[in-house]
């Protein structure tokens, strides 16, 4: 299988960063791109998305998770967002030995949290939208960046990436993240350092989240001012980030 494209900027420890649905690459990760000052980024674009869009018909977690292990040689941060976080969570688990820590935002992880109301209805929501064929994928869409609490815009005439993101998520693999056995008895005995962050906007998000931090005995942090897309938090984002990035490299 060909290898998922990566766009490498900066120098310094690497930090490799995938994204979630519908927003691939720089759509996500803009404004972490002053990070390359001290870090090397290496902005991933998953299988379905961009540049690795030959590599699988849609949007997958399973799929990501060996292509983006791949990309873990000589050891890097690892850095998911949403669906992303499923991926490298995943990703993780294949070569713990090559991971210098974990950070998951959001990830849709449901099935970790199945005592909130709030996490259970989100993913019967975004299970109707996405078996809903006959929507058009400007009304998904708006429909999905509803239901997850994104604080993307969407105009009359969206962006053309945007639409390619929708069409990616609408094209999903068998590897629903909110269907999938996690490897958390790993990952939790795994020695690199884990964070999972939030935006505190969602009571689904923040349920799985912290269900999510106590079973890896991570750090939890909190990312106000984007909600869902928390990397657009832009400073605040990056400075909890680079903070929990020093401390494992001084681990």
């Amino acid at each position: 299988m060909a290898g998922l494209f990566a766009q490498r900027t900066g120098t310094g420890p690497r930090v490799v960063l995938v994204h979630g649905g519908v927003l691939f690459g720089e759509l996500t990760w803009r404004e972490q791109l002053p990070l390359a000052e001290r870090w090397e980024l290496s902005i991933v674009e998953r299988a379905g998305y961009g540049r690795s869009r030959h590599v699988h018909d849609g949007e997958d977690p399973q799929v990501d998770a060996p292509l983006v292990a791949d990309l873990l040689d000589g050891g890097a941060h690892l850095v998911g967002q949403s669906s992303g976080a499923i991926a490298s969570l995943l990703a993780a688990a294949r070569r713990p030995d090559a991971v210098r820590s974990l950070t998951l935002s959001e990830p849709p992880a449901f099935q970790l949290a199945p005592d909130s109301p709030a996490a259970q209805q989100m993913q019967r929501d975004l299970e109707q939208l996405m078996d809903d064929r006959g929507a058009d994928d400007i009304t998904v869409l708006r429909r999905f960046i509803e239901v997850v609490g994104s604080n993307a815009q969407v105009g009359d005439e969206p962006p053309q990436p945007l639409l390619d993101g929708v069409r990616a998520m609408r094209a999903y693999g068998e590897g629903i993240p909110w269907a999938l056995d996690l490897p958390l008895d790993a990952l939790t005995a795994a020695p690199f350092p884990k964070l999972v962050i939030s935006g505190n906007h969602s009571p689904a998000f923040e349920a799985v989240c912290d269900a999510l931090a106590e079973r890896l005995g991570a750090e939890r942090a909190h990312v106000l001012g984007a909600k869902h897309t928390t990397p657009h938090a832009g400073a605040a984002f990056n400075e909890r980030l680079e903070t929990f990035l020093d401390a494992a490299e001084r681990t």
